[in-house]
């Protein structure tokens, strides 16, 4: 006789396949959007990315950030040479300028470093800085010129907005795969009587069940697949990560918005209150737990109750394992994150899934 499981979730993939709409939202909705973000926003940056490292914090210096920040053009940034020189290596940066401690008092030369996988923007960001230098050497220095600029190439990552973007639409097609699928099936499933019928079946429930979260993790990986994928073939995505560990993130996250659909059906009494309970769950977290946009350009009042939502865990560890290569004890706090929200999850499905409308 053939494994019950077995044809359980061949019969649940089979009816997964089956529904076009299903379909349409879990897998194709999340690669349109990664190709309309990508024609919209591309891989390119209207601006230029510089760092300076202030080491002088004196009128001279002064006078240079001020200058730069009057630039439409510029993103400037502050910070010691150490994280500067990260962020340029990361592609963070266009150029890094150092503004060493004897700047003003004597004839010296300022160390600079640009990006060199970018040329056009750090040939740009090497312009403003060699005209503000010549600026404040006129102005500041007896004899000229006494500040002058000597640049070194640096090989950098280069991230582009689609870098950013493609981890974060993998998280979000994840929890839309998790709470849709499940609330939505098993609250018709509950309509039609079908799990009533199967409970009176030689079937065993825990079969059913696994037959389904086996179903809902296939296409978890499948969606991962595509998506990584799509930023590859038309957007050159970074992709330096363990697939291991991303299949294993993700399976994680799954578990946790499949446990949040579960609780939906366990109260829902019909499909429009699954649809207006879902909504409400997963809009706001899909714009506020950084799939489309870092979390550092929402209000500083908000960002500490962003943190805490389980998509905002799923995306950075998906973020970091991809982009960066980390491992999965370098994700160790996403990792905690996101084992609390299984827990209350599980305990939530638990308590409130039924297996009759009520």
């Amino acid at each position: 006789m053939a494994n019950p499981l077995a044809m359980l979730t061949m019969t649940a993939i089979k009816m997964y396949v089956r529904n076009i709409q299903v379909i349409f939202f879990n897998l194709f909705f999340p690669v349109m959007i990664v190709v309309i973000f990508g024609l919209i926003i591309g891989n390119g940056n209207a601006t230029m990315n510089i760092g300076v490292v202030d080491q002088a914090h004196n009128p001279v210096s002064q006078t240079v950030l001020d200058q730069l920040r009057q630039v439409k053009a510029v993103r400037l940034y502050t910070g010691s040479l150490e994280s500067e020189r990260a962020a340029l290596e990361k592609g963070d940066r266009d150029a890094v300028v150092v503004l060493p401690p004897s700047l003003g008092q004597s004839p010296v030369a300022l160390s600079a470093y640009y990006n060199a996988g970018k040329p056009q923007e750090s040939s740009a960001a090497l312009a403003i800085m060699n005209r503000f230098v010549d600026e404040v050497s006129f102005r500041y220095a007896q004899i000229q010129p006494s500040f002058t600029l000597t640049a070194q190439p640096v090989h950098s990552r280069n991230l582009s907005y689609i870098d950013f973007l493609v981890p974060g639409v993998i998280a979000m097609s994840i929890m839309q795969t998790g709470l849709f699928s499940v609330a939505f099936s098993f609250v018709a499933f509950k309509q039609l009587g079908i799990l009533r019928r199967l409970m009176a079946t030689p079937m065993r429930v825990p079969d059913f069940l696994l037959s389904r979260i086996v179903t809902y993790l296939m296409m978890a990986v499948v969606q991962m697949a595509i998506l990584i994928a799509l930023g590859l073939l038309l957007y050159h995505l970074h992709f330096v990560g363990n697939p291991v560990y991303l299949i294993i993130v993700g399976f994680i996250g799954a578990a946790i918005f499949m446990a949040i659909g579960f609780t939906i059906s366990g109260f829902a009494k019909d499909e429009g209150a699954v649809a207006a309970i879902a909504n409400l769950v997963s809009f706001p977290m899909m714009f506020l737990a950084g799939v489309f946009f870092s979390l550092s350009n929402e209000p500083a009042w908000l960002q500490p109750i962003t943190k805490l939502l389980p998509l905002t865990f799923l995306a950075d560890a998906l973020r970091s394992i991809s982009l960066d290569g980390a491992n999965l004890w370098a994700v160790r706090g996403d990792l905690l994150g996101l084992a609390v929200w299984l827990v209350i999850t599980l305990v939530m499905a638990i308590r409130l899934f039924k297996w009759e409308v009520v």
